[in-house]
């Protein structure tokens, strides 16, 4: 018989120990996770808060962008937020062009999401996170199209969209910040 089964046969709470020890041995608790987990939830936090003063109901791409940005490196931090920002104005513009030039549709968005794609992959040092930029075309063309708006509030939805975009990177970039201030004190 199997070693390991003969003593799990003879000794079980001895084999959920052993089982108990090798989960634990897989996490690595360390202060960087909470404040980076810290940074996350403060961030959100006060976009939530200001997005309601404001009246803003949907508050999901602010979030996200906290969350997409924020990163325990300060410099990390920066870089991704100079990308989300270049990869969410492209992404908007685009996306406001074919609103404007070919009206609210499906192909609209198709033919939108393919510009996007080619011009965030043909220019040289783009951000690597180019494909932030389809995306965004998607974030702000599905909305009216869902909806069936007219191209005058499809582009509305589609500033707003970028704005709560905008508004999540900012604040993410100064809570990191902040840590950082304090992190440079603290050495």
């Amino acid at each position: 018989m199997n070693t390991m089964m003969s003593r799990t046969l003879i000794n079980p709470k001895r084999r959920l120990i052993e089982i108990e020890k090798a989960i634990i041995a897989q996490f690595d608790l360390k202060k960087v996770a909470f404040l980076y987990a810290s940074r996350i939830l403060i961030g959100a936090a006060i976009t939530w808060l200001l997005l309601d003063l404001l009246h803003i109901e949907k508050k999901e791409w602010a979030l996200i962008s906290v969350a997409i940005v924020s990163e325990p490196d300060f410099g990390d931090l920066r870089r991704n937020t100079i990308s989300r920002i270049i990869n969410t104005i492209s992404g908007c513009l685009i996306g406001i062009v074919f609103i404007v030039l070919t009206g609210v549709n499906i192909y609209s968005l198709f033919l939108a999401i393919a510009v996007a794609i080619f011009m965030s992959t043909i220019i040289k040092k783009y951000p690597s996170s180019w494909k932030l930029a389809p995306s965004t075309v998607i974030a702000v063309m599905t909305p009216a199209i869902f909806q069936q708006a007219s191209w005058q509030d499809a582009l509305q939805i589609a500033l707003l969209r970028t704005s709560e975009v905008m508004l999540g990177c900012v604040v993410a970039f100064t809570v990191g910040w902040f840590f950082s201030l304090f992190k440079k004190k603290a050495e």
